[in-house]
């Protein structure tokens, strides 16, 4: 849904090859803005708490490019984790507070009493 928002045909999408394995390539993606600038969707599906970040596979673990993605894409993450965007959403104390009284079995017992009272 967010892709079919974002992904505007005309525009474009580049793929930035990370590592290849086999006949699978990972790779970063991100979208020309119409200007000199593009954003990385990899990054904003991570900010907008739309994905979770895996480990970089492909890329040497001690390499300085696999510890800068790493880095961005672990600082996108938590900054959706801080605001409690998308998977990072909590509850509010409205939503907590009516799911509880839902899952009561006493409350339940009680409304199944009343409805079989007013239909008789």
């Amino acid at each position: 849904m967010w892709l079919q928002k974002n992904l505007v045909p005309p525009q474009t999408v580049w793929l930035k090859l990370i590592s290849r394995e086999d006949n699978t390539l990972h790779c970063l993606v991100s979208q020309s803005t119409g200007s000199i600038w593009s954003y990385c969707m990899n990054e904003e599906l991570l900010r907008l708490g739309l994905a979770r970040s895996a480990p970089i596979r492909g890329v040497p673990p001690g390499s300085p490019l696999y510890w800068r993605l790493h880095k961005r894409l672990h600082r996108a993450e938590v900054k959706a984790e801080k605001k409690g965007q998308g998977l990072w959403k909590k509850e509010s104390l409205w939503e907590r507070a009516s799911k509880a009284l839902k899952d009561n079995l006493l409350l339940r017992l009680i409304g199944r009493i009343f409805q079989r009272t007013r239909t008789e």
